[in-house]
């Protein structure tokens, strides 16, 4: 038994040590997500579209989550800006903030915003590019405050710089143990 356990020891120190080596980081990626790539994502719309769903699963509710997809084609955003928020629908004012928190996924993504032109509508359309403090702030009382309401003209950039600001993580290899 002894003589099992010493060759099995190193093997399980290798195995540790592998596993210190992929701790969990943020990956840095040149071919995306950069001015220099036209903001391109760098993760598929697909698995992006379920993470922003997910987050606002928990935020938001249900007659707003339309606009939790990242869509960044001009007509197509316009669509589910005006099914979302038709009258008696979506109030904007209260959620905006938490539909825009999950959008960013903690990432600040006002340089994409600025080089996109959303700062031309507005300086306060910024606030709509990064994770908010407070996901649950009221932007408004009883509507959007009109400030916000012209920064809705450019939510297809708004939401094309969202998704290009999310990251990949790497997932640590969790090693398998071998019973002998």
């Amino acid at each position: 038994m002894w003589k099992k356990l010493s060759l099995l020891l190193p093997a399980l120190l290798v195995v540790a040590v592998q596993a210190q080596n992929d701790i969990s980081e943020f990956e840095n990626p040149t071919d995306c997500g950069n001015q220099a790539t036209d903001w391109k994502p760098c993760i598929e719309r697909k698995i992006a579209d379920q993470v922003f769903g997910s987050c606002c699963e928990r935020f938001v509710p249900p007659e707003c989550r339309g606009l939790c997809i990242y869509e960044s084609n001009p007509i197509e955003a316009r669509v589910v800006l005006m099914h979302t928020i038709q009258p008696s629908r979506c109030r904007l004012y209260k959620y905006l903030s938490a539909i825009v928190h999950c959008a960013a996924q903690t990432h600040d993504n006002s340089e994409c915003c600025k080089d996109m032109g959303v700062e031309d509508v507005g300086p306060q359309c910024l606030q709509l590019c990064r994770p908010q403090a407070s996901p649950r702030q009221l932007w408004g009382v009883k509507s959007l405050r009109k400030d916000f309401v012209s920064c809705l003209a450019k939510w297809d950039q708004i939401m094309q710089c969202q998704h290009s600001g999310l990251r990949a993580r790497k997932i640590p290899k969790t090693p398998a143990v071998t019973h002998a």
